[in-house]
């Protein structure tokens, strides 16, 4: 199903609602993915950041402090980021959004309320997107361009 061995992969999924955090968790397990971390806003998040690499970091829009949409624009302003999937999975369904977010380097926009079949035919969507970026990192490494 996937490009790219997921158990290897890290995820990060932002949201100040418990109980989405954890449904998002439990779809990234069934996925097969191991190494999941949790934050309630973007302050857990500059922490964890500190100590993880993460390939995957899902942002709720809506966060209290700074917005999740304001977080993934910062980390998409950084080169350290281009190869991180930056997924919004917001209630924010108007057309505006989903285009600001995609404008400002989404990597995917999912819609809540999450049902199972959505997510995982996105996550499929983000692991392949995974697997070009790290194919194309690879070829410029050997070509000896930087990246």
């Amino acid at each position: 199903m996937f490009d790219l061995d997921v158990s290897q992969l890290r995820a990060l999924v932002v949201d100040d609602h418990m109980v989405i955090r954890r449904l998002i968790e439990s779809f990234l397990r069934e996925n097969g993915f191991q190494h999941i971390d949790l934050a309630a806003d973007c302050s857990e998040v500059e922490g964890k950041l500190e100590f993880h690499q993460y390939d995957i970091i899902f942002f709720d829009w809506n966060l209290p402090g700074k917005s999740g949409y304001a977080q993934m624009q910062e980390l998409r302003e950084s080169r350290d980021y281009d190869a991180t999937a930056l997924v919004m999975v917001t209630a924010e369904s108007e057309e505006r959004h989903v285009i600001e977010a995609l404008k400002a380097g989404a990597t995917a926009y999912i819609v809540k309320p999450v049902a199972r079949e959505t997510f995982d035919k996105n996550l499929q969507k983000i692991v392949s997107w995974l697997a070009r970026m790290r194919t194309l990192d690879s070829t410029r490494q050997q070509q000896g361009a930087p990246l």
